[in-house]
């Protein structure tokens, strides 16, 4: 008798799928990161979320664990997902100061042609620009402060089934149920 490990092995994961999956974390990280920015806070917690969402969301999707390209994705996603959280508080900062100023409600300016124009005029003076690169260090000091375990965990997943499939291809050997009376039974 001999035991089939194979039925115990996780499916291939589906790579494409499971980033496709994925990328459902972008604008629930972009909202997470508005509310929180918008109390004044830049929090860790918002990078956590981001990566542990992408990694939960990238295995639904592709049906396996995750693989040395899925957790490279995953990196990806949370590191375009926070990036465009910084953006988009940026520009939640500007509706704010330009409807207080104009009086115009934020999602009218937000169709508002005139508004992404000075938007962009303004974002584009040096010391606007230099007046968020603290909050920038803040942010990405706790965006990878946030990420950095469920990341790591990803790509020591994505390393281990490698390490396995490289020392035996065939899987663990057959074990003999008369020697090892805990073997699995075929």
């Amino acid at each position: 008798m001999t035991y089939n490990s194979q039925s115990s092995r996780p499916p291939a994961a589906d790579e494409t799928r499971g980033t496709i999956f994925a990328l459902v974390i972008i604008p629930l990280g972009v909202i997470a990161w508005c509310i929180l920015w918008n109390f004044g806070f830049i929090a860790s917690i918002v990078g956590f979320g981001v990566a542990l969402g992408a990694v939960f969301l990238y295995r639904m999707g592709s049906g396996g664990q995750v693989t040395r390209g899925g957790a490279i994705r995953v990196a990806a996603l949370t590191i375009l997902t926070l990036a465009l959280a910084f953006f988009a508080g940026i520009v939640l900062d500007a509706l704010q100061g330009y409807s207080a100023a104009s009086g115009e409600t934020q999602m009218a300016l937000v169709t508002n042609p005139l508004f992404w124009s000075d938007f962009f005029a303004v974002l584009g003076e040096p010391d606007v620009l230099g007046s968020y690169l603290p909050d920038f260090g803040l942010a990405l000091f706790c965006g990878v402060l946030g990420c950095f375990s469920v990341l790591r965990t990803a790509f020591r997943e994505a390393a281990a089934p490698a390490a396995v499939d490289a020392a035996d291809p065939a899987g663990p050997a057959a074990v003999d149920p008369a020697v090892d009376p805990q073997a699995p039974r075929a």
